[in-house]
């Protein structure tokens, strides 16, 4: 049967017909060519089950039919939850096209309205063409969620008709982002309305956002929504200043007191955010933070106007970091990726009164520039095995970059103490040790406050 005479319906039954099965079960494309890249399993879906030639078309797979086909992976996480193991590539964002149309005649929605997702689970013990097929949705856009995906469309429509397309984030939107895509980041393409070539970007669906769709269609779990009146205003960040607003100028031992919290627990600002927005769970846990990566984070300025503490981030470890490139390094994929939101407590007379919130992503040009330098130089110590510069009064004083050494990030110890720490891939060359305390990479306070300043 050709691809052109499928219905939605035959499209649906057929990817019904393949759960259970593995991809060595199905594949004759896969005889031509003895290894699984990352493409393969798809190929093998549209050659050898759907019977239709590879291509990068602008327009759906079944265009007659109106929809797109994609295979996706899941995985199995130690804790016994599931994760999407990667984001949804969709189509190639073409700059000098894509602006021209509305979000309803983008090739954006014309290729990716209607979805037929083939769920694989992914094991690392076992080899590729044993994976098995666990799950199909033919998928369209919730609702509430359509809001936001627009909206993220039109953000990054917005970004290249100011010629900005080369400063690009997958952070700088909710759910739908505009990804790297290319082997490189030579892989770049013209942009309309600057000189400047823009890297290569495909739009995309989230990693976090296909996490949270496993979790409700695979595994029956749902998260707890915030948004309410989504339809009313410009943007969920507007939703959420705006039900904020009340509250703000009010001091933390007044919410207290109207919340119930004890204002001495050391995470009270974080539970004030969560109650004063009505959600009885973590913030973070929240379905539209869970979709969106976005981290909740609590600042404190104090009465002089200065945000005393830098802003820490997870711990690398040095055996890992060091066989990383940049591009696809934990960290460049950190801030790619995350959006953060900043709630913000301001000192007068002795008390902290909550000043509103902030979004707020890392902007494309730092992260390849001064961020970009200091993970450099960090992954040329380790490799060096010149971490220790001194010791002085029985502490270790290391090379790694410091805050006066570059205006935005810096590396320094994030362990519980001295004996928390991570194999190093070569000795020390000062002390002889195996192991060092544990580090990471922290944002310079003074960075958080020009951030801050800009709300």
């Amino acid at each position: 049967m050709s691809e052109k005479n499928y219905t939605i319906e035959e499209i649906q039954e057929i990817a019904k017909s393949l759960i259970g099965k593995t991809f060595g079960e199905l594949n004759n494309y896969q005889k031509k060519s003895k290894s699984y890249d990352k493409g393969t399993h798809g190929h093998i879906l549209e050659q050898d089950v759907y019977h239709y030639d590879i291509n990068s078309k602008s327009v759906a797979d079944f265009e007659k039919a109106g929809v797109e086909l994609k295979v996706t992976p899941y995985k199995r996480n130690k804790n016994g939850t599931l994760s999407a193991k990667e984001r949804l590539v969709l189509n190639i964002i073409n700059y000098m096209d894509e602006y021209k149309h509305t979000f309803y005649t983008s090739h954006f929605w014309e290729k990716n309205k209607l979805t037929q997702i083939v769920w694989y689970l992914n094991e690392d013990n076992k080899p590729k063409d044993e994976f098995v097929i666990t799950n199909e949705l033919l998928f369209s856009f919730p609702e509430d969620d359509l809001k936001i995906i627009k909206n993220d469309w039109e953000t990054i429509i917005e970004k290249i008709k100011q010629g900005k397309a080369h400063e690009l984030s997958e952070a700088d939107t909710m759910y739908l982002g505009a990804c790297t895509k290319g082997a490189n980041s030579n892989s770049v393409r013209k942009q309309p309305f600057s000189d400047i070539m823009a890297k290569q970007r495909a739009f995309c669906l989230k990693t976090s956002y296909m996490t949270q769709l496993v979790r409700w269609y695979i595994d029956g779990k749902e998260s707890e929504k915030i948004s309410h009146n989504s339809d009313k205003l410009d943007s969920f960040e507007d939703e959420l200043a705006t039900r904020l607003s009340p509250f703000k100028g009010k001091d933390v031992s007044t919410l207290c007191q109207q919340y119930n919290l004890n204002s001495k627990i050391k995470n009270v600002n974080e539970l004030l955010v969560t109650r004063m927005l009505g959600v009885k769970e973590k913030l973070s846990q929240t379905d539209e933070f869970v979709k969106a990566n976005i981290v909740p984070k609590t600042i404190r300025i104090n009465s002089k106007g200065r945000i005393v503490e830098s802003m820490s981030f997870p711990t690398f470890k040095f055996c890992e970091i060091i066989n990383q490139e940049w591009e696809n390094s934990d960290l460049y994929n950190y801030f790619e990726t995350t959006k953060f939101m900043f709630a913000i407590f301001v000192e007068r007379n002795g008390k902290y009164y909550f000043d509103g919130i902030k979004f707020w992503n890392m902007p494309q040009n730092v992260l390849d520039n001064e961020v970009k330098k200091v993970w450099e130089q960090t992954v040329e110590i380790i490799k060096s095995g010149k971490i220790v510069k001194k010791i002085k009064n029985n502490r270790r004083q290391t090379n790694f970059p410091s805050m006066n050494k570059n205006p935005v990030c810096h590396v320094r110890p994030h362990g519980r103490n001295a004996n928390d720490t991570y194999p190093l891939p070569i000795p020390d060359e000062k002390t002889g040790v195996t192991s060092y305390t544990k580090q990471c990479f922290w944002l310079n306070n003074r960075y958080v406050s020009k951030i801050i300043s800009m709300r």
